[in-house]
């Protein structure tokens, strides 16, 4: 018999293991076999080795079989090699065991009775992960099963559970016979909430929050969007939003929310380091019950190296009627004054919005009115204004904000305003920008990023800084000073009117919480897509999970100054 190459060599202090013949499954075997486990174990005695060899080749045999490989052929041989023992399996893993049939059974209240729902059992046969034809794998008949009764909890059916599920494996004629029999229990609805923990406010400004009805059916998005809501109003620290799962009693289910809440006013004081723009102090004012109504104002003053801002927001309940009824309306004004790249600038900016209450598809109105005075090497000095009206589409799919380990968020953002007694010229702006993280196995994930946008109608001159692009900086192109990419103008680098990024980065898990990154980010800023030249920045760095979010230090080389910059960063660019 003529052997496949040798796959994996797996070499320690006290023997080695080879595996040959292993295909594409030299890896997942390599990564769980015991004998390549204990290769470096200094006390092995030549009688333990063999009793692993032996174990080893059941061991083989049991995890191709999780790949659908029922038939495999396992021998092992112990030899030496240059003075040292060497354990060699010859595998043959034969053909795969492909799904013949696939048999889903139902009963409760999904199958039976007035709230039968033939369309959804169809929905959920079609939707079963693992199909005839398909190779039968351990992880993909888990998989599918787990995703089958996700589905039915996560929409009415709290109480589902498979009552029996078999795998039956005709080894010889290589076929899978599925069947998976699913008692669903009876259909949820929700009933009144009922709430814990309110001293400070009013019962009444949690069910304004609420998007759960009375008698609809239960669904577990609905029960995280109620939490998610409370928690963004900024009136609680803690929101927990459950039901009882008890089938003798399925309908008008209470929905129990417990809250811890913040306090009625907070005076908050910092003071922080970034490398994009140095030390930081600030001040944070919130008032939750502001001029005596049910708005909530959040207000603050900000110094660094670069810039100086002072701002307050104002967020009002949402609206129960007319325009934008259900939505969250906001009023804020800033002041800026910055000094960056040899640009100084001192701006005004007033924003009135109406945001979506769903955070997953969140859609934003604005109108904003921005007016900023720009100072430039050489004595030039231009004043700009623009009153804009936009729209912004954020879609979220991660499965944490705060600390995501997969999903993506995108977003796009079109706005505009005409020639008139605001705007000097016709003014459009766009742009997209989106972050994709992907776990490629236990503890490899990468993170691609990128961004694009154009000013359109008016030249940069007649455009105030807010809506002009410049880039470079900790979660923008890694390598360089903060906004230090963009246009060249009497010896300042100054605002574009294109802009494109792209980032890709790739982490590897040391441990659960920390971890090591290799990047390539490229970029830049213009006022053309003809004029863009992207500048490129490479590097590593060092990746921390802590409770307030990803913490980001990184080592960069800008390929344009040819100098090293480092970067400290929390959280992603969302």
């Amino acid at each position: 018999m003529v052997l496949a190459p040798i796959n994996v060599w797996a070499q320690a202090a006290g023997y080695a293991v080879q595996l040959r013949g292993a295909g594409d499954f030299a890896a997942l075997l390599d990564r769980h076999l015991e004998i390549r486990r204990h290769a470096s174990d200094v006390d092995m005695t030549q009688e333990e080795l063999q009793r692993l060899m032996g174990a080893g080749e059941k061991q083989v045999r049991d995890l191709l079989a999780t790949e659908g490989h029922f038939s495999a052929r396992v021998e092992s041989k112990l030899f030496t090699e240059n003075g040292r023992y060497v354990v060699r399996y010859d595998i043959e893993p034969g053909p795969a065991t492909v799904v013949e049939n696939v048999d889903l059974r139902f009963i409760g209240e999904l199958a039976e009775g007035p709230h039968a729902d033939a369309r959804r059992i169809e929905r959920l046969k079609r939707q079963w992960r693992l199909d005839p034809g398909e190779r039968f794998r351990q992880a993909d008949w888990e998989v599918s099963k787990n995703a089958l009764l996700a589905d039915l909890i996560n929409r009415g059916y709290p109480a589902a559970k498979i009552t029996q599920s078999q795998a039956r494996i005709d080894p010889e004629k290589r076929r899978a016979q599925l069947t998976v029999n699913v008692d669903t229990g009876p259909l949820f609805t929700f009933g009144q909430l009922q709430v814990k923990g309110l001293k400070r406010y009013s019962h009444e400004r949690i069910q304004t929050l609420n998007p759960i009805q009375a008698g609809e059916p239960y669904s577990q998005d609905k029960l995280t969007e109620l939490q998610s809501r409370l928690q963004d109003s900024g009136y609680f620290r803690t929101v927990f939003a459950t039901i009882d799962v008890d089938t003798e009693h399925p309908r008008a289910v209470p929905v129990r929310v417990e809250v811890t809440e913040s306090e009625r006013r907070r005076l908050g004081l910092g003071i922080g380091f970034s490398t994009d723009a140095g030390p930081r102090a600030q001040i944070k004012w919130m008032d939750r019950e502001f001029l005596a109504h049910d708005w909530r104002l959040e207000s603050e003053l900000r110094v660094d190296r670069k810039t100086r801002i002072a701002g307050a927001d104002v967020y009002f309940p949402q609206r129960e009627e007319g325009w934008f009824r259900g939505w969250y309306p906001s009023i804020g004004t800033h002041l800026e004054r910055s000094d960056v790249e040899g640009e100084k600038i001192n701006k005004a900016r007033t924003d009135l919005r109406f945001a979506s209450p769903d955070k997953q598809d969140e859609d934003v109105w604005g109108l904003s009115y921005l007016t900023d005075r720009q100072y430039l090497p050489n004595d030039y000095v231009n004043n700009r204004q623009a009153l804009i009206v936009s729209y912004t589409y954020t879609r979220r799919r991660v499965d944490s904000l705060l600390n995501p380990r997969r999903g993506h968020v995108w977003s796009v953002e079109a706005g505009g305003g005409p020639r008139g007694f605001f705007n000097q010229a016709n003014i459009g702006r766009v742009t997209a920008r989106a972050n994709w993280l992907v776990p490629l196995d236990r503890r490899w994930h990468a993170l691609l990023r990128g961004q694009v946008g154009k000013v359109i109608g008016a030249g940069r001159e007649l455009v105030p800084a807010d809506l002009l692009f410049r880039t470079g900086g900790d979660q923008s192109v890694r390598g360089y000073a903060y906004n230090s990419l963009g246009v060249l103008q009497n010896g300042a680098v100054v605002g574009g009117l294109v802009e494109a990024v792209a980032s890709a980065e790739l982490v590897y898990r040391i441990t659960p919480t920390w971890g090591v990154a290799v990047f390539r980010d490229s970029g830049n800023a213009a006022d053309s897509w003809r004029d863009l030249q992207f500048k490129h920045g490479t590097g590593i760095g060092a990746r921390w999970r802590s409770p307030i979010g990803p913490v980001n230090i990184d080592l960069a080389y800008g390929h344009a100054t040819r100098q090293a910059r480092l970067h400290f960063s929390v959280g992603y660019g969302f």
